[in-house]
């Protein structure tokens, strides 16, 4: 084998190792790009759980929200109601009282 053969070989074998170099270097970037849209895909479907979780919380918050505002509602408009029958009730028994004193004044005044 002469050396312009050897040459040629040697030429031949770089091609060669170029073509498997640019190969290798495409399948790597067709594997990154594939591994960044599954990064994109997984950390997507995590915000989306997350996103829904938080619904879901803030909508049980409003609703006990909701169920506590109505119970103090009610429970106010029931001492609001006692108290106006106490007052209903309290009442001739105040007028009395305040005529008493008012006669009480008149006749000592």
């Amino acid at each position: 084998m002469g050396k312009e053969q050897v040459l040629k070989e040697v030429r031949a074998a770089e091609s060669r190792v170029r073509e498997m170099l640019e190969e290798a270097e495409l399948e790597r970037d067709k594997t990154q790009t594939q591994a960044r849209r599954d990064a994109d895909m997984i950390v997507e479907e995590g915000l989306a759980r997350v996103d829904k979780l938080v619904d879901e919380e803030y909508q049980k918050s409003a609703e006990d929200t909701g169920r506590l505002v109505k119970t103090r509602v009610n429970e106010g408009k029931e001492v609001v109601d006692r108290d106006r029958q106490t007052a209903k009730t309290q009442l001739p028994q105040a007028i009395d009282r305040l005529v008493e004193e008012l006669e009480k004044s008149v006749t000592q005044g």
